[in-house]
């Protein structure tokens, strides 16, 4: 064969072509094909022997970073490197393309080189943008201890499917009497619905710098513990068993802290009509101070780096009906929100849904070394985790139905299920492999083992407790609340210490798990707002639409009436609609109140902002909005209509106008706040506006 098919300083001529004697067909006549390397020439050495060395490089630290990094609590420093250039070497594909465009267009290829340069992550954790560091380490770090944790909830009835008499007799009978009782409990007549228990009796501890992976089928419990170690706990019947962060209790946490304990959900539900940039810079905004505002671009900038979405920044993050990202970029946008949150203990719920597995398992690695550097506590639960991200946990919980079947350390739970008797297939993930035990259609069991194999969630419950794992998870719970009573809780108290110093100090007080003060969190939802309805311009042109060409037609109707008592009538109607049509084109905003929700609450929880500043911040953007909205309206349907052409009158016609519209979208907002569904709050606004006009 011809040695310059491997000679590192061969190349193709100048042309791009081989020479009649070196063509793939000269060859392979000589010394016959050497596979797919001659299909389109020289076969190139240099390339192939860089992704060796990667290769190599990579299988020979791997080990290394586990265990150094895991035991000393500090992070490998090639590893954040290795991560940042496999992230980097995803984005320089499109970037190719990227460079190709530009050049063929006259673009900027440099702004495309510089948005490829290596993201150091953990070089970006250490410089302290998400915490204080004092000493090279972190100043916020706190595990979380549960023990004898149940959780119960309410059993689901019968749904029947609700048609119309059923609505309407709903409205003045079941569906208000639940609406009242939500929020006057006393006033339930006749027993609870039944509670059943969603987790049984957990028990463990997840440390400051570990990661937990949570295991289990769709429905076993996952979330339900996630949510309760995050202390979210409204949508359940009842919590029992103690959970505490660092020597914090629960109720501490949620009263003073409860921004640094953070549940992100499986479902991606954001503001459509944001794009990416400002659904972080808000974030970051409502979690800096002041005097930092100035570190806001730097941040999202590298939140956005550090996903690889930074060609997303000025799209919309869309949702099923708003055109915006993918669902992939979606996901990573929400996981970004959560880490500007500058949460310390972090739980993620399914985050890799919607991800392809090398995105995925980057997305793992960069928890990994945020967790390592900045000493945060973290539990996720996946579904079909690969076995790269199983590899950088530290502990694994499976849950069977509500019972947990196994807790510790994630490089013995393989052998202790295939102890139970269960079979391992050999080209099966571990985490596929945990996760299977519990399904009784895909566990296999191991020859004369299927007999004496527990196989039901309270038999494997039964039995992980009379194990010697069981008894070394008590001991390392034992071992850290003692570890916190030498240490007289210093960690919790630094902790306390530096939360405290990240506050706005004269503006909110030392008990507030807010960051900023009231009025700047109002400022912020304010800004937000007024990006929402920017970003809805369709809407915005529709409505001034309808609104001038419903004043020419309806007022043209009333054009020339008589000003004595004939025209009475007639000139009673044009005002009665003049007064009530801006209200109910405002209608919409029910819709949008409605719709937001749950933004508004998972922010709450993330301690960005108290819902009253979202209140407000919208009356104060409806205040310059509706007025020339109102003006327009009112100019031509006053003097369409042949009422008095008087200034003083004008104006009182107008302000009435204006506060009416004002007041009928707060009506609206409220019952969207009230409501337990978009049907309901349409229902209650309706009859509300109906009996409002009558009056």
């Amino acid at each position: 064969m011809d040695d310059r098919i491997y000679d590192p300083e061969y190349n193709p001529n100048a042309s791009g072509t081989l020479a009649a004697d070196d063509s793939p067909e000269g060859l392979a006549s000589r010394d016959g094909a050497w596979g797919e390397r001659d299909v389109g020439g020289a076969f190139p050495r240099n390339a192939a022997m860089e992704d060796y060395e990667t290769l190599r490089q990579e299988l020979s630290t791997r080990a290394r970073s586990k265990g150094e990094g895991r035991v000393s609590g500090e992070v490998n420093p090639t590893f954040g490197r290795r991560i940042s250039r496999s992230m980097s070497r995803r984005r320089s594909r499109s970037l190719a393309r990227a460079q190709t465009t530009a050049t063929s267009e006259g673009g900027d290829v440099e702004k495309a080189e510089e948005d490829a340069d290596d993201f150091q992550l953990d070089a970006f954790m250490k410089e302290g943008h998400f915490e204080k560091r004092t000493e090279g380490r972190s100043a916020k770090k706190v595990g979380v201890i549960y023990k004898n944790l149940t959780v119960k909830g309410v059993g689901a009835g019968a749904t029947f499917v609700r048609t119309v008499p059923d609505a309407v007799l709903g409205t003045f009978g079941p569906d208000l009497y639940r609406l009242i009782t939500r929020f006057m409990p006393s006033l339930k007549i006749g027993r609870g619905a039944p509670t059943r228990t969603l987790i049984n009796d957990f028990t463990g501890v997840v440390r400051d710098g570990e990661m937990m992976l949570v295991l289990g089928r769709p429905g076993s419990g996952c979330t339900t513990f996630l949510k309760a170690i995050a202390n979210s706990r409204e949508e359940y019947a009842g919590v029992t068993g103690e959970v505490s962060y660092g020597g914090i209790d629960a109720a501490t946490q949620k009263k003073q802290y409860r921004g640094e304990v953070n549940y992100n959900g499986e479902d991606d539900v954001h503001f459509p009509d944001l794009n990416v940039w400002q659904t972080l810079v808000f974030a970051l905004l409502t979690k800096s101070k002041k005097r930092e505002k100035g570190d806001i671009p730097t941040i999202a900038n590298a939140l956005m780096r550090m996903f690889g979405i930074p060609h997303t920044k000025f799209t919309k993050v869309g949702s099923e009906y708003v055109r915006g990202v993918s669902g992939g970029e979606r996901k990573r946008v929400s996981i970004a929100e959560t880490l500007a949150s500058k949460s310390t203990v972090q739980c993620w719920d399914n985050s890799t849904r919607g991800l392809d597995a090398s995105t995925a398992l980057d997305y793992a690695k960069s928890l990994r070394i945020m967790t390592d550097v900045s000493d945060r506590t973290t539990l996720v639960t996946l579904y079909q985790a690969g076995e790269g991200i199983y590899e950088v946990m530290d502990k694994v919980l499976v849950i069977d139905s509500g019972r947990m079947i196994f807790s510790g350390p994630a490089s013995d739970a393989r052998m202790y299920f295939i102890d139970l008797g269960f079979e391992a297939p050999p080209r099966q993930t571990t985490a596929d492999f945990l996760t299977a035990c519990t399904d009784p259609v895909e566990r296999k069991f191991r020859k004369d083992c299927e007999g004496s194999t527990p196989k039901s969630a309270e038999e494997l419950e039964q039995a992980f407790r009379n194990s010697p794992n069981y008894r070394m998870l008590l001991q390392d719970v034992s071992s850290y609340e003692k570890m916190l009573q030498e240490t007289d809780h210093a960690d919790a108290k630094e902790f306390e210490r530096t939360v405290k110093e990240s506050k706005s100090h004269r503006t909110v007080a030392a008990k507030s798990s807010y960051t900023v003060s009231f009025w700047r969190q109002v400022l912020a939802c304010a800004q937000r707002e007024l990006w929402l309805l920017w970003g809805d311009k369709t809407t915005l042109y529709t409505k001034w639409f309808i609104i001038i060409a419903n004043a020419l037609i309806v007022g043209s109707l009333f054009y020339g009436e008589s000003l004595d008592t004939e025209g009475a009538f007639s000139r009673g109607g044009a005002i009665f609609f003049g007064i009530l049509f801006l209200s109910w084109l405002q209608l919409g905003e029910l819709m949008k109140a409605v719709s937001g929700r749950d933004v508004v609450a998972r922010q709450h929880n993330y301690a960005f902002y108290s819902p009253s500043a979202v209140t407000i911040a919208r009356v104060l953007v409806d205040l310059p909005v509706l007025l020339p909205q109102v003006i327009v309206f009112s100019l031509i349907m006053y003097f369409l209509t042949s009422l008095y052409v008087t200034a003083g009158r004008f104006f009182i016609y107008t302000l009435f106008v204006y506060v009416t519209t004002i007041c009928i979208t707060a009506l609206y907002r409220m019952f969207a706040s009230l409501s337990p569904s978009i049907d309901d709050a349409v229902r209650f606004s309706g009859i509300a506006l109906n009996l409002l006009g009558k009056s």
